[in-house]
């Protein structure tokens, strides 16, 4: 694929000129599937105990379905939409459905990595990175990202690898 095909389909827009993505990742698939499963039962629950031949409890039914089918989608959507990236030059956090927050800190300003896991986050593999920088650009967290350990290396050697 040609490099300007492949911006314009891969690449995000907030890329810098010679910036390359060395990673991307959305937060870990538990915290899209845990939601929706409790949404879907939530919605069996409510199709089975509301429906019963009483018109407003139908009407009830189907005003819980719509919204519960809505929820669904909106949380899809928060998790395909809330991406973290490494590129050879900064790491960048963007998030947001409709509008867009991009915040991102630059390699050589980073001062602390910090990876913190729950006990599930040891069982499934994931856990949050908190990023601090110097300057007023403060920090970034990682939220329920996969691979956190693996993730907080990539950035300490790519770190390494500016510094000489």
């Amino acid at each position: 694929m040609n490099e300007e095909l492949q911006k314009l389909y891969i690449c995000p827009s907030f890329l810098l000129p010679k910036e390359k993505i060395i990673w991307q990742t959305n937060p870990h698939w538990l915290f899209l599937v845990i939601p929706e499963i409790a949404l879907l039962l939530v919605g069996i629950f409510v199709i089975k105990h509301l429906s019963l031949t009483n018109q407003i409890f139908q009407s009830l039914t189907i005003f819980f379905e719509i919204a519960i089918a809505f929820s669904m989608v909106v949380l899809f959507l928060n998790w395909v939409c809330t991406k973290y990236y490494l590129t050879n030059i900064r790491l960048v956090e963007e998030r947001g459905i409709i509008g867009k927050r991009i915040m991102s800190i630059w390699l050589d300003k980073i001062q602390d990595i910090t990876v913190k896991f729950s006990i599930f986050g040891r069982i499934f593999s994931f856990g949050d990175i908190e990023i601090e920088s110097a300057g007023t650009q403060g920090k970034i967290v990682f939220d329920s990202l996969p691979n956190p350990r693996k993730r907080a290396e990539d950035i300490e050697s790519l770190r390494l690898k500016m510094k000489t």
